[in-house]
């Protein structure tokens, strides 16, 4: 039976993902040089839905952690992590690097981490991107599509690891890549096909009108109802509530006839920005009534 050390995981921490579905859109590979160093030294990849874990075949010694030491000082392995869908920048807060001479970044370097968090911030995110040329082992021959490059310093990975009391692997570290969904605002754009939308329009949510703006009368497209959301809201791929357009009786808003039971969430690839503020993006849905 071959015995086994694990060393460390990076996962990644997709938030779009509300629902038991884990997904993280990336896949992690270690660089040529990394892959080369892990073969010779019996270090294995182990691939996760949420990321990937090393694992060292250590046989049987007694003391693995003071023999791993040695074949490891001073060295720094690489990975690097690729988009696997394109569209899935539409549903991140986070941008393609590379048209710019830019890369993220991210590595265990940093101070004060006590989360293991492999970016500079709460989010993996535009602090981490540094120039492409910047990064000494950015591989430069064709067939890597390099999204991020993640640096381990195994001498920091042992020193936080090492338990003076019996000089073994106390836990294994988790590396964390956490990445924030992206919010937009909403407009629904209503087509009253059949002419039913009369009176006074509302977007509620459980009874609440504070989502959205008022029900407006489109100016640009005919028999057309238009509304937005007061507030950038995430996209996920499960919401914990729903919308309902509604026609509010003259008497008051206690009194309401929910049209729509359950509007349509938006899609991911439905991005729009502002003209005039391009910073500002827009998930359009369009419904038929």
């Amino acid at each position: 039976m071959a015995l086994y050390t694990k060393l460390f995981r990076i996962v990644i921490a997709n938030s779009y993902y509300k629902s038991a579905n884990i997904g993280n859109d990336f896949d992690i590979e270690p660089t040529p040089s990394t892959g080369s160093w892990m073969v010779q030294r019996k270090v294995r990849m182990l691939r996760h839905s949420d990321g990937i874990e090393l694992i060292w075949f250590s046989e049987n010694y007694d003391n693995p952690l003071a023999l791993f030491k040695k074949k490891v000082e001073g060295v720094t392995i690489s990975f690097i992590m690729s988009l696997k869908n394109s569209q899935a920048l539409n549903r991140l807060e986070l941008e393609t690097g590379y048209p710019t001479g830019q890369v993220y970044y991210l590595h265990n370097r940093h101070d004060n981490n006590s989360n293991h968090l492999l970016h500079s911030k709460a989010f993996m995110g535009a602090a981490d991107l540094v120039k492409i040329s910047a990064v000494d082992h950015y591989p430069t021959h064709p067939g890597w599509d390099v999204f991020a490059m993640i640096d381990i310093n195994l001498d920091l990975w042992l020193a936080k690891l090492s338990n003076p009391a019996n000089n073994q692997l106390a836990a294994y570290s988790t590396y964390k890549i956490r990445i924030q969904n992206r919010s937009t605002f909403w407009r629904y754009y209503l087509i009253d096909t059949a002419k039913r939308l009369q009176g006074t329009l509302s977007i509620l949510s459980k009874g609440d009108p504070s989502y959205f703006g008022e029900v407006k009368a489109s100016t640009e497209f005919p028999n057309t109802y238009c509304a937005e959301s007061t507030m950038p809201m995430a996209l996920c791929d499960q919401y914990d509530h729903y919308f309902s357009l509604s026609e509010i009786d003259k008497s008051g808003e206690k009194n309401t006839k929910i049209l729509l039971e359950m509007l349509p969430y938006p899609t991911h690839d439905s991005l729009k920005k502002d003209k005039s503020n391009k910073k500002k993006l827009y998930s359009d849905i369009v419904v038929y009534v």
